[in-house]
């Protein structure tokens, strides 16, 4: 039987995957910088983070990092999308010289434009400028494979004895069961686009009909 703190470790693990293979597509469409995606458990305000310096080396190469606080998971794929998009835009921002924010974390309307140009919507917070993200339907559509493979790891890595009991879930989604007999709620268009498999099992899911 796996441990609660083995079974963590996995879940961190098939969520940083999903999230690297998102940037991947990101990156290849919009010719962002290579970053390194880090989830962790920081709390506060912050969802995400890109570092400006390239602290991670492999041989030869050194690249940048993105943060993305586990704490906003419950917010769902589309939020982490966002997110994502949000820390890719200061990436080119970077990369284009040209200064998104200012010394005290102010969003300017340069980094507004950075970002609507990856398809978000953007809107003025106080103190820190044009930061709130939103991820309209046409923007989920244009990163349709993204949010697909970010929505998958989350259902995989749900507690699905709590998500059977949570009000308000969405009803419209399949269930899918694996060999262990665990379930998962998702989209038919992320079953069949990620193909999910159980980390347990090692078997694919199927479509409870």
């Amino acid at each position: 039987m796996q441990t609660t703190t083995t079974r963590k470790t996995e879940n961190l693990s098939i969520i940083t995957e999903a999230l690297e293979s998102a940037h991947a597509l990101i990156q290849e469409k919009t010719g962002a910088p290579r970053a390194t995606i880090l989830v962790t458990r920081k709390t506060g305000n912050t969802m995400g983070h890109f570092t400006h310096a390239k602290p991670w080396i492999s041989g030869e190469d050194s690249f940048h990092e993105i943060m993305i606080s586990a704490e906003y998971f419950p917010r769902g794929a589309r939020a982490i999308l966002g997110t994502l998009l949000h820390e890719t835009a200061h990436s080119l921002d970077l990369q284009n010289g040209i200064q998104g924010v200012t010394g005290d974390g102010y969003h300017n309307k340069k980094f507004k434009q950075t970002a609507e140009a990856l398809g978000l919507t953007i809107t003025q917070a106080k103190r820190i400028g044009w930061s709130n993200t939103e991820v309209s339907d046409e923007c989920a559509e244009r990163w349709s494979e993204a949010l697909a493979l970010i929505e998958a790891a989350l259902a995989l890595t749900a507690d699905t004895e709590q998500a059977a009991g949570k009000k308000g879930r969405d009803k419209n989604n399949l269930v899918a069961i694996c060999a262990c007999e665990a379930k998962i709620r998702l989209s038919r268009k992320v079953f069949e686009l990620c193909a999910p498999k159980c980390q347990n099992c090692e078997q694919e899911f199927e479509i409870q009909e």
